[in-house]
């Protein structure tokens, strides 16, 4: 039993990290959290279901394509509803990404309706492969590698390009980079891109393993950010590590205490790291 809660927390753990990220390199850049966050990842997989389901398209370029729009949702979403509203409080951007989080449900809903939706035209990724009594699905072995692939470009990225160096030099210090050239509007741009790229990644992933819905981005969103507080927001590596260690805990807990209370595992974690260490596991004072 314990090995396989253990994949099941690494499996669902690889998908928080990839919403975390989000998070934690919105908020590193442009100090805002960013409520609109999940429903990137609830638009991935509608696009992606649009493609692939309603057009049938190829597997590729439906998920390339659905990838790429929401990392154009996230920069239209950076242009209206963050960069209007920097220069004032911190609480009116996070107001208007919360309108937006309003205003992408209501869309899905009206285009698609409340019923949740397959994102499968066979079952073959989801035929369960047994091996000494642990279980795993094609997609989830897909997920993990996809997890992993795109977290270690991702810190390539971020270690050895120039826009890379300009997001943790801006994450650093935001008004010490725009003094020194750094176009700082341009590197919080680009970390709305990757982050919706990345969601939406996760949306598809998750999606293909269960069923959609317009309302799949709340509970989503919730467990990321909570991923990336349990990590220390800020922190990409925490990140990482907060989503593992969520998973790993909402398995742990659903196999040993109880499975319907799966999900409030994330609200309890939340308090206590708000409670004890509001920093997180990698966080700086």
């Amino acid at each position: 039993m314990l090995p396989q809660l253990l994949l099941n927390g690494l499996i669902a753990g690889a998908v928080y990290s990839l919403i975390s990220i989000g998070y934690t390199m919105i908020y590193g850049v442009g100090k805002l959290i960013n409520f609109a966050h999940g429903e990137l990842y609830m638009s991935g997989a509608y696009l992606f279901f649009t493609f692939y389901i309603l057009l049938s398209w190829n597997l590729y370029i439906s998920s390339i394509l659905a990838v790429a729009l929401v990392g154009i949702l996230g920069l239209i979403l950076e242009r209206v509803a963050y960069r209007p509203f920097q220069e004032y409080s911190r609480l009116v951007p996070l107001i208007t990404t919360i309108g937006a989080s309003t205003f992408l449900k209501a869309v899905a809903i009206l285009l698609f309706g409340v019923q949740t939706k397959s994102l499968l035209r066979n079952e073959t990724y989801q035929n369960p492969l047994v091996y000494k009594g642990i279980s795993i699905t094609p997609i989830q072995v897909i997920s993990i590698i996809v997890s992993l692939i795109l977290m270690i470009s991702l810190s390539l990225f971020l270690k050895k390009t120039k826009m890379g160096k300009a997001i943790r030099a801006t994450s650093e210090d935001r008004l010490s980079a725009k003094y020194l050239g750094i176009k700082v509007n341009k590197v919080t741009a680009t970390t709305f891109l990757i982050g919706g790229m990345l969601a939406a990644v996760a949306g598809i992933l998750v999606g293909y393993d269960q069923n959609i819905s317009p309302t799949m981005g709340i509970l989503a969103g919730f467990k990321g950010f909570t991923a990336a507080v349990l990590g220390g927001i800020g922190n990409i590596p925490g990140a990482v590590l907060g989503g593992i260690c969520l998973g790993l805990a909402e398995n742990l807990g659903a196999g040993y205490i109880s499975s319907a209370n799966k999900d409030s595992i994330s609200f309890i974690i939340l308090l206590l790291i708000l409670l004890l260490r509001p920093n997180g596991i990698l966080g700086e004072k």
